[in-house]
């Protein structure tokens, strides 16, 4: 087990254990304080908080989602550097989303989550499930992103 003094999560890739591409981490450990909190985020979509609008396209959706995420962290008192689990879900179905592989699907949105953690999270990478999924709650949406955080104090 590795140790961190740190009271923020702390996510390592162990000996014994794959190596996961460089979008997450195979373990995170979590420090708990009596005085911490758990924060679970609702699935967080390309809707625009404006316009109520859903963004046009796989990669502008994928990039809203995580504007909606940092907010949402934001109103809770969390940052992304506070995320302890990430669930991705992705809708399957290629053609919908503008891309011609699963390879060039996890290129689109792995560079986009990368960048996003990279800039408010100095590069964190909190383990995470991508799940693949027929549909999601309204037919223009190609994805949506789950978080769950811990703040302490």
């Amino acid at each position: 087990m590795t140790t961190n003094t740190s009271n923020k999560p702390h996510a390592f890739n162990p000996p014994g254990v794959p190596t996961p591409p460089p979008t997450y981490s195979q373990v995170s450990i979590t420090p708990l304080l009596p005085t911490s909190k758990l924060i679970t985020l609702a699935g967080q979509v390309g809707l625009d908080a404006q316009t109520s609008k859903v963004a046009s396209g796989f990669d502008a959706q994928v990039k809203l989602a995580y504007v909606n995420i940092l907010n949402a962290l934001k109103a809770a008192g969390a940052t992304p550097r506070d995320i302890i689990h990430v669930k991705h879900f992705i809708v399957k179905d290629t053609g919908r989303v503008g891309v011609e592989s699963e390879e060039e699907l996890t290129r689109v949105w792995g560079h986009h989550w990368m960048e996003f953690m990279d800039r408010e999270a100095e590069g964190y990478r909190p383990p995470d499930t991508v799940l693949g999924v027929a549909a999601l709650a309204t037919e223009e949406l190609l994805y949506e992103c789950e978080v769950w955080a811990v703040v302490h104090g």
